[in-house]
């Protein structure tokens, strides 16, 4: 699996604080380590110099709820994958000063991770000929059906030209998942017990929509009620919008993909 790991792309982790009772964690605890550890160091390394951390908009709990299971997101947009497979990612810390209890996020949280492969952009992400920093996200994933052939899927994300003329669009940026793990699995990655989990199945295909300012409700509606034969086959659809909460490094995200760095 390794020698798929490459390339432009970005590890993609959602999560929520556990529900296991005695959990010492509060969320200002949780964000605080995100901010002043755990994303501060990543930044710093030699493979990754970009992290944006978001808010799901849906977001009612900390643990997550039926409709909103996992409403912690922070991405780390990378010129080449294949430092995730390296040494000196490994040596990223997950224990923290910060953390109460054993100091252990997977202890305290539920992470989920994706390595996704970029594919592509669509749109300047341009306002008036400046830049302007997207602030919200609009993110549709499908797990398309068997049969369904590359070429299909790709026409599937035409739906940008649906999203791109609701007001304050920015771009589109379009991802293929490499590789998933569950917190399990992350445990194990450092050397911590675990148990058995079922690996995860997250959908393969995925378009990240920018917007300056939230986009309405009914956005996210246009883009479930396509009518495209792959989006109706598809095994999985869903459809996520997140707020920036704050931005660390350079804080870029693909905006200089044309000379192949993120």
């Amino acid at each position: 699996m390794s020698d798929k790991i490459k390339g432009p792309g970005m590890l993609w982790v959602q999560g929520n604080i556990s529900k296991a009772p005695g959990n010492p964690l509060t969320e200002e605890q949780f964000l605080r380590w995100y901010d002043e550890d755990h994303i501060s160091e990543i930044v710093e390394t030699p493979g990754i110099h970009n992290a944006l951390r978001c808010l799901h908009v849906d977001k009612t709990s900390p643990y997550g709820t039926a409709e909103c299971p996992k409403p912690f997101l922070a991405f780390y947009p990378m010129p080449d994958l294949a430092f995730t497979q390296g040494a000196e990612f490994k040596k990223i810390r997950v224990k923290s000063d910060i953390l109460p209890g054993t100091g252990i996020c997977y202890d305290m949280a539920d992470l989920d991770v994706g390595y996704y492969g970029f594919v592509g952009k669509t749109g300047s992400g341009k306002e008036g000929g400046w830049w302007c920093s997207a602030k919200y996200f609009m993110v549709s994933a499908i797990e398309p059906a068997d049969d369904a052939t590359d070429d299909e899927v790709s026409k599937f994300f035409d739906q940008t030209a649906t999203v791109s003329k609701v007001e304050h669009y920015q771009r589109s940026l379009r991802f293929r998942l490499l590789y998933a793990r569950t917190n399990a699995q992350s445990r194990a990655l450092k050397g911590l017990p675990t148990t058995d989990e079922p690996a995860p199945e997250p959908p393969t295909w995925m378009a990240v929509h920018e917007f300056t300012t939230e986009p309405a409700a009914d956005v996210r509606n246009i883009i479930g009620k396509d009518t495209h034969d792959v989006l109706k086959k598809a095994k999985q659809n869903q459809i996520n919008a997140y707020r920036l909460d704050k931005a660390q490094g350079q804080g870029k995200f693909f905006e200089d993909v044309d000379s192949g760095a993120p």
